[in-house]
């Protein structure tokens, strides 16, 4: 295959890989939601768009209970491990209606061409179906919205949806991007990129910035453990494939370090101090009037601004207090 190299804000991107791959003619009705009642995997029913309401009518589905929905990232599946991460830790947290969204057609092919094109269609289309959840019993106030890469950059497109299609009644309470996905959305020329505006309140975790990951703040909180860019700890040297696993190793640690946050819920974790930059945590300059918050799902909603930390390379990811300082 013939590669050609585009800088795109500093990014080089080999287009010969992510506009070049076999291309996927999918249809939205693909894409399906998957409800997991638990306690392992395998306990999920899958539901198509259409049907999605029915959800709530399940009998292991607690409107008393928070309801999350996960969309994960190109070229991924239900079968890939961050997808069985991501409901293993919510089901062992045991407080969350856990949906998953399976869009492994839309999600594959060509990057550019079409799985972006796709995350705007299906963002567009998600937006009226969670409209239609809300208005069948789904309580907007408890609904949170969860995606890594392009799942995450998906989030914001629901959000915007809801927005519009409601006439600016309701807004989704809260969405949260794993390392939303950098090119085409920086600048968001081709796309519109994920942002404050599109849920009460907006976290964002970066570990992979200007490369698989979005280089700016984006939301209402950003948090930039270890820098917010590869390498993270325990992440090997990169080669550079793209799409290979050690290529990928910092782009995916922010969803790892999003289920250790959901699993491990009786410890406080991810303890995040507001700086102004990484180098500002290092000296030790941080901002004295704002309390230190928790990176991951218990994350105040009351952040606001950029949080740094400092992560171990391998399981507990989480420092406790000693990561709010630099070592």
């Amino acid at each position: 295959m013939n590669k050609v190299l585009v800088v795109v804000s500093g990014l080089v991107i080999a287009v010969g890989v992510w506009v070049g791959m076999k291309p996927v003619r999918a249809h939205i009705d693909t894409a399906k939601f998957m409800f997991f009642y638990g306690p392992n995997f395998e306990d999920h029913e899958t539901y198509s768009l259409e049907k999605a309401e029915d959800i709530l009518q399940h009998a292991r589905f607690d409107k008393n209970k928070k309801t999350v929905m996960y969309f994960h990232g190109y070229i991924e599946s239900p079968e890939v491990e961050s997808v069985h991460v991501i409901a293993d830790a919510y089901l062992k947290r045991g407080d969350h209606n856990t949906i998953i969204l399976d869009w492994a057609q839309l999600a594959d092919g060509n990057y550019l061409l079409e799985a972006v094109p796709n995350c705007k269609k299906l963002g567009s289309y998600l937006g009226a179906v969670v409209l239609r959840m809300i208005n069948a019993g789904l309580n907007v106030d408890s609904l949170h919205l969860v995606g890594h890469s392009l799942g995450g950059q998906l989030a914001g497109y629901i959000g915007r949806t809801v927005i519009a299609q409601s006439e600016k009644r309701i807004k989704l309470n809260r969405i949260s991007a794993l390392d939303p996905a950098f090119p085409p959305f920086y600048p968001g020329i081709f796309a519109t990129a994920l942002s404050s505006k599109d849920a009460e309140f907006v976290d964002v975790i970066h570990t992979d910035a200007w490369l698989y990951g979005a280089p700016v703040s984006t939301g209402t909180a950003d948090f930039w453990p270890n820098n917010g860019k590869t390498l993270q700890p325990g992440c090997p040297k990169r080669n550079y494939k793209l799409l290979t696993d050690n290529d990928l190793c910092s782009h995916r640690r922010s969803w790892w370090f999003w289920a250790e946050s959901v699993a491990e819920h009786s410890v406080p974790s991810f303890h995040s101090v507001r700086c102004k930059s990484w180098d500002d945590f290092k000296d030790g300059k941080i901002d004295r009037a704002a309390p230190v918050v928790h990176m991951g799902i218990d994350c105040s909603s009351d952040a606001k601004g950029d949080y740094y930390l400092q992560t171990n390379g391998a399981p507990p990811y989480s420092k406790g207090v000693s990561g709010s300082k630099f070592e």
